[in-house]
């Protein structure tokens, strides 16, 4: 009886020890297929959006109303910048008691012709010599604005290169005696070494403070010192145009003076140049600059400007990194300080293709202008991509055939519960991001398996896989 338990105690253990042999082998055998990282082929958002400030201008340019009438005085400026005019409204009204003056004597003077020659001749070398002497003030103050701009940018460019190599010279002092307290032997030598430390950086903190104060203000020149430049030309010209049309009078006065109808047809210019003296709107807008002044001559003839706020957009600079990322017709979405909780629609209208300090202008049209003013500041997201639940695999996932040069997958399809075989599928790349790419075309469906780095398998390898999330 005890040799019967015995035998079949001893043929138990020995099944079991063939059932666990077996096991083992089975999983070795799984456990020697190569791992291949996997992901399924799924939907996700590849849209991405480029976020840029910019200021609310009027789309038009600015429309400049000047005068000729360069020797009047501006005797009443009716608006001011921000204000809104309407086409006709008179903005501006010149000192016209000269012109009315002239008016008045040529009255006088068509009633007696016998005397008109000399007093008109007179009048006209009179204005001649006046007009030189007012063209040559005008010249000298144009100049000196313009002088005194670039002397001011000139100074202040010297101040910002100062205090930048202040700025630098005190950081690295100042890193220097932190370096020194962090190798300090006692607490009371790092203690005084790290005050010493403090001190050169709130120094530190006043240059850069100064060169960013001055590199302000250079920004600001900047922006004034073409338009100076413009105003002086505009006054040499006008100037020139001025005394040639004076010439041009006294030189053939003596051939028409006699003649009655030609003092009427001069008191209709005189009249006509009256009627110039009262500065109208052109067109309904904002005042967006007066460079007028009351008690003052129109300086180059430029009065000031008007923008159009009936069509607005939003200029932005895109950054040289960004640029080729841009293109015209892209939608955007404008939100502004004044109405944060909405959003706005757009498009990028067009990207000017020279760079200036601030990177490459761009101008976004606004679908609905009702909430925007001039000059406000407006935040835009650029749609760069726009592929939102696409199908789409790691950009690594995508190899070229060498020899036909298409564009291939391994998807791993299963074999087994623990076994996959891989499939080259052959796929088309549709909108590209920075690390995901667009896959169309049939030979894929969604939920498949993916291989991450297919560069260490090749077509119908058998392998384990591990799932990436």
């Amino acid at each position: 009886m005890i040799k019967k338990t015995i035998r079949l105690t001893a043929f138990l253990v020995a099944a079991g020890m063939l059932t666990t042999g077996c096991g083992a082998s089975k999983k070795n055998k799984e456990s020697s297929l190569p791992k291949a990282n996997v992901f399924e082929f799924s939907k996700k958002n590849m849209s991405e959006t480029l976020e840029v400030e910019g200021v609310v201008e009027s789309s038009e340019k600015d429309s400049t109303l000047t005068t000729e009438l360069i020797d009047c005085k501006v005797s009443s400026v009716k608006v001011s910048v921000g204000d809104k005019v309407k086409a006709g409204d008179v903005l501006i009204e010149l000192d016209s008691s000269e012109i009315q003056q002239e008016i008045s004597e040529l009255e006088k003077l068509v009633s007696d012709s016998d005397t008109l020659y000399d007093f008109r001749f007179n009048q006209l070398q009179k204005q001649l010599e006046n007009t030189k002497k007012s063209g040559n003030l005008d010249i000298s103050e144009a100049e000196k604005k313009l002088n005194d701009l670039r002397d001011e940018y000139n100074n202040l460019n010297t101040e910002y290169n100062n205090q930048v190599s202040r700025y630098n010279t005190l950081i690295g002092e100042a890193n220097d005696i932190r370096a020194r307290a962090e190798g300090a032997s006692d607490e009371m030598e790092a203690a005084g070494l790290m005050a010493e430390y403090e001190a050169k950086m709130t120094e530190a903190a006043g240059a850069l403070q100064a060169y960013e104060s001055a590199n302000a203000q250079m920004k600001s020149i900047n922006e004034s010192i073409p338009l100076a430049e413009k105003s002086l030309e505009a006054t040499k010209i006008a100037v020139a145009s001025n005394i040639d049309n004076v010439q041009y009078e006294i030189d053939t006065y003596s051939l028409t003076a006699n003649s009655s109808s030609d003092n009427t047809k001069k008191l209709d210019e005189l009249k006509s140049k009256l009627e110039k003296t009262i500065i109208k709107a052109t067109r309904d807008g904002v005042v967006s600059s007066v460079l007028a002044e009351e008690g003052k001559v129109c300086s180059g003839g430029i009065l000031m400007t008007l923008q159009n706020t009936s069509d607005m957009c939003v200029h932005v600079s895109i950054s040289e990194t960004d640029l080729l990322s841009v293109e015209s017709g892209m939608n955007v979405v404008i939100s502004i300080p004044a109405r944060k909780e909405n959003e706005y629609s757009g498009v990028v209208d067009r990207v000017l293709e020279i760079k200036n300090t601030n990177g490459f202008d761009s101008y976004i049209s606004i679908d609905d202008t009702t909430d925007f003013r001039i000059g406000m500041t407006a935040n835009v997201k650029i749609k760069t991509i726009e592929a939102d639940d696409v199908l789409c695999v790691n950009k690594k996932s995508v190899f070229t055939d060498e020899e036909s040069g298409k564009k291939y997958v391994y998807e791993a399809e299963k074999q087994s519960e623990d076994s996959y075989k891989l499939r080259k599928v052959e796929v088309t790349e549709g909108v590209s991001g920075e690390s995901l790419v667009q896959i169309t075309g049939d030979g894929l469906e969604e939920g498949d398996y993916i291989v991450s780095a297919p560069g260490k398998f090749k077509e119908d390898d058998i392998v384990s896989v591990r799932v990436s999330r």
